[in-house]
């Protein structure tokens, strides 16, 4: 699969069979770069509800272009218009891409608050986007896109996701809003290959 990031946590996945799948296209994103500029879209998923994973002006291009969407019962909520509801567990495809569904934690906000439902997927087995969430205990990856910064995510609760996941791969995500250095992290992190991209850029995973 070849993976081009957008800011914050939005990602274009492109399968060797062609399949093109978007997953969270947020305001920081649609701020960043018009839904144009993602090319030819398959389906999109979502993670879950918050604004820089989720856009209404996102939602709207998808929904003109008729692609499908995939998202749990509480983003779903949000859509007005058709939407694929997915369930913990649940095994299914878009984009030509086999795609799991897993159920993980949203992490604190700053106010130690839980956050909405959100919902981590693995894609061909092999690399997983875990939406806000840092526990990812159960799934194991080659792959990881990694959020390194957040309400409540530290450098170390990031390298330990790494450790859980046993992925050699990392690719960091989710530092636009509450600022990070993925370079820094990078620096810091012995334990996987870790592959910074700007917006825009690309890489194999």
């Amino acid at each position: 699969m070849r993976l081009t990031k957008y800011p914050q946590s939005c990602l274009l996945i492109e399968h060797e069979a062609g399949g093109r799948l978007l997953i969270d296209p947020g305001n920081v994103a649609m701020d960043a770069v018009s839904f144009e500029a993602f090319g030819t879209v398959d389906a999109v998923l979502f993670t879950h509800r918050h604004a820089d994973h989720f856009d209404p002006r996102a939602v709207e291009a998808i929904l003109e272009r008729d692609v499908p969407i995939h998202a749990n019962a509480d983003v779903c909520s949000l859509i007005d218009g058709d939407a694929l509801t997915i369930d913990d567990g649940q095994a299914f495809s878009a984009a030509g891409i086999g795609i799991v569904a897993h159920d993980m934690p949203h992490v604190e906000l700053v106010d130690g608050s839980p956050g909405p439902r959100n919902t981590g997927f693995v894609l061909d087995g092999r690399l997983l986007h875990p939406g806000d969430a840092v526990d990812v205990r159960g799934v194991r990856v080659d792959a990881l896109a990694l959020p390194i910064a957040g309400p409540s995510i530290s450098f170390r609760r990031s390298y330990e996701m790494i450790r859980a996941a046993r992925a050699s791969i990392a690719i960091p995500i989710h530092y636009d809003v509450f600022l990070a250095d993925p370079h820094l992290f990078a620096k810091f992190c012995d334990i996987a290959t870790v592959v910074v991209l700007d917006s825009g850029e690309t890489a194999d995973v």
